[in-house]
């Protein structure tokens, strides 16, 4: 039986080298894609549209797609795109925007006026400093594993974080994985994305808020597990 590839979206400041340790311990087929998203005119349509492009001309036809954090902003758009062929949609610690709002306005009113305020003098890319860096993505990672972070994280633009974005797909079944010790997206917050999808399965895994680096067996599993249930309800209908 043939499954659908997993494809794995990275958040913000990361890239598709996150995914690695998770992807050469999936038992079914997975793929990771860079978000091109780092750009003056970068837009949640514009990357969706140039992703689904990059699936048509890998010849990839059924898709669980994974969206992790700043991700969870492309799901709406990619979801249109593909259409029959996104069979599930896992959100790992994703920010879901409201209907009509952005990735900004899925966030406390505090966080959400301080970066929207920072974007006006940072247009050219904002990127967090190392101690904020080590405190809220690498609490439960290796040494090794949190310098890497640090080394190879990237400025981001201000077009994910502040253009309005259509409701996440409601045909769509979905997944949101939650992570207990995140410390970017806490658990209330986390609860409030799970909120505006309509009936999500819900999975906790016990990491941070970078699980693909911290817990990448058991990350490795759960998608695993994902693709093997669409895969097979693909085959029953």
């Amino acid at each position: 039986m043939a499954y659908p590839v997993t494809v794995l979206l990275h958040g913000a400041g990361l890239g598709a080298w996150v995914w690695q340790p998770v992807i050469e311990r999936m038992a079914t087929p997975a793929l990771a894609l860079d978000v091109p998203g780092r750009h003056a005119t970068a837009t949640p349509e514009g990357c969706a549209r140039a992703l689904a492009a990059e699936l048509d001309r890998r010849g990839i036809d059924e898709v669980v797609l994974v969206a992790h954090s700043l991700a969870g902003v492309l799901v709406p758009e990619l979801a249109v795109r593909l259409g029959s062929r996104l069979r599930h949609c896992a959100y790992l610690a994703a920010a879901i925007a409201p209907p009509g709002g952005a990735f900004v306005d899925a966030l406390g009113a505090i966080d959400r006026t301080l970066l929207r305020l920072l974007f006006r003098f940072n247009q050219d890319g904002l990127k967090p400093g190392e101690p904020m860096i080590r405190k809220e993505l690498c609490n439960d990672l290796d040494e090794v594993a949190a310098a890497q972070v640090v080394s190879r994280y990237a400025a981001e633009f201000p077009g994910l974080y502040l253009t309005p974005v259509q409701a996440q797909p409601a045909r769509v079944p979905s997944t949101y994985l939650r992570l207990l010790r995140d410390r970017s997206l806490a658990r209330s917050r986390q609860d409030a994305m799970i909120a505006r999808l309509q009936r999500p399965g819900v999975q906790d895994l016990d990491a941070g808020h970078l699980a693909m680096l911290s817990v990448p067996a058991q990350l490795a599993q759960t998608l695993t597990a994902i693709a093997l249930s669409a895969g097979t309800e693909r085959a029953a209908a």
